[in-house]
């Protein structure tokens, strides 16, 4: 049973319309408040202890690529300094659409990843994201694989935006339950499923082919994937794009961790100090960062 607090918290977000382009999408112009830095790509979030970073956790925020870097995930990240004396978190804060289009994104956070592996191996990153975050993520991770035969140590990803087709049978299942785009009153119909697919929150793909896997991850092989732990709530409109992206790891015999939280709503990790689900996932990303870094490279 999912606990009261987040049956409250859920309410408020739904009440507060929450990116919700579908019923208001000028709510989209009052969320872009992220702090751009003409002259740094990312945040860094260490202990003032004079201790040289040998352990990364680089983390991608979530927005739908169209909201910068807010204050939130600074204080949620900070707890894990707390983790390890050498621990460094990584905020990337890359460029937003509609001004910035694909490939700025990857583009941006590639370059960020050389800069941070020139001090830092490979094997002491752990990538992280939510949401487009999460979306950004694991087009990193996979870029690198391929790409450069590269990876990092591990991946946490909290609600992955994977597939921009669509294709997810939760998108219409969970229309009424999701606090992010969806109506409680209505369910989806094929109208709305247009100005959805077509809204804002997509305006990052530019000309871009939607099946691309750097764009819709969810269309990536996911041959070979670093150690991984997934969460995602049960009411989301994006459930599948997370289940199916952990379905194809999994079956390709890759080390990965799903949770998936009945009846939790979007990026509920991120709420972690207001939910025992939120605390809960908390303990768990701990862990796992724990057991990632418990070797000394």
């Amino acid at each position: 049973m999912v606990s009261i607090s987040s049956k409250i918290l859920q309410y408020f977000l739904y009440r507060r319309g929450n990116i919700n382009c579908l019923k208001n999408p000028n709510v989209i112009d009052n969320l872009k408040r992220g702090r751009h830095r003409k002259n740094s790509r990312y945040v860094i979030i260490k202990k003032d202890n004079g201790i040289e970073p040998k352990k990364v956790i680089f983390y991608m925020h979530g927005g739908a690529y169209i909201v910068g870097l807010i204050s939130v995930y600074e204080r949620y990240w900070h707890s894990f300094c707390n983790l390890r004396d050498d621990i460094e978190i990584v905020l990337m804060d890359y460029s937003v659409a509609p001004e910035h289009k694909y490939p700025t994104q990857i583009n941006e956070t590639i370059d960020v990843w050389f800069e941070l592996t020139k001090t830092i191996k490979q094997e002491n990153i752990i990538v992280g994201g939510d949401s487009a975050g999460g979306n950004l993520a694991l087009v990193l991770i996979n870029k690198l694989q391929k790409e450069y035969g590269l990876s990092p140590k591990g991946a946490v990803l909290f609600s992955p935006w994977t597939d921009m087709t669509l294709s997810g049978k939760s998108i219409y299942d969970n229309y009424t339950k999701d606090v992010l785009s969806g109506d409680y009153n209505h369910p989806l119909t094929k109208e709305n499923y247009e100005i959805y697919k077509n809204s804002e929150i997509f305006s990052f793909i530019g000309d871009a082919d939607r099946k691309d896997p750097y764009i819709s991850p969810f269309f990536d092989d996911y041959k070979i994937f670093p150690k991984s732990l997934f969460f995602v709530g049960g009411n989301e409109m994006i459930l599948d794009d997370t289940l199916r992206v952990v379905e194809k790891i999994k079956q390709n015999g890759n080390e990965v961790t799903l949770i998936n939280k009945e009846e939790m709503f979007h990026v509920y990790p991120i709420f972690g100090s207001f939910t025992p689900e939120g605390k809960e996932a908390l303990k768990i990303i701990q862990d796992f960062v724990l057991e990632c870094f418990k070797e000394e490279n």
